[in-house]
């Protein structure tokens, strides 16, 4: 069974990556991020056409998820994809998928006679 990646209580970074993952702007950020990064968040808001407040809302909840980092260089940021995250969010996708491969018993409710 999946078993989803606890970091520390009551923190499921698991949840936390795919809460991250539910936004389409965030998902945008991300596949951006991904295919230019490290990448200043002036490009960014460019690239999406977002104003600078709701690029850096979901940047902020993106890095609190874990699926990105940033580094700042004067009074730019720069953004980059935590590979690791994906991993994790990744192994999780795997479990469940090798979870229906199980042979098992079918279920039953039928109760005892």
């Amino acid at each position: 069974m999946a078993q989803p990646h606890v970091v520390a209580e009551p923190r499921n970074l698991t949840v936390d990556m795919f809460r991250a993952l539910g936004d389409p702007v965030r998902l945008e950020l991300l596949a951006h991020i991904a295919a230019r990064g490290p990448i200043c968040v002036c490009h960014l808001e460019e690239a999406l056409a977002y104003r600078q407040s709701r690029v850096s809302k979901h940047l902020a909840v993106l890095r609190r998820a874990g699926l990105v980092s940033s580094r700042r260089d004067g009074s730019w940021a720069y953004y980059s994809v935590v590979p690791e995250a994906l991993e994790i969010a990744r192994g999780f996708l795997d479990q469940v998928e090798q979870s229906l491969h199980v042979v098992r018993e079918a279920d039953s409710c039928d109760e005892p006679a």
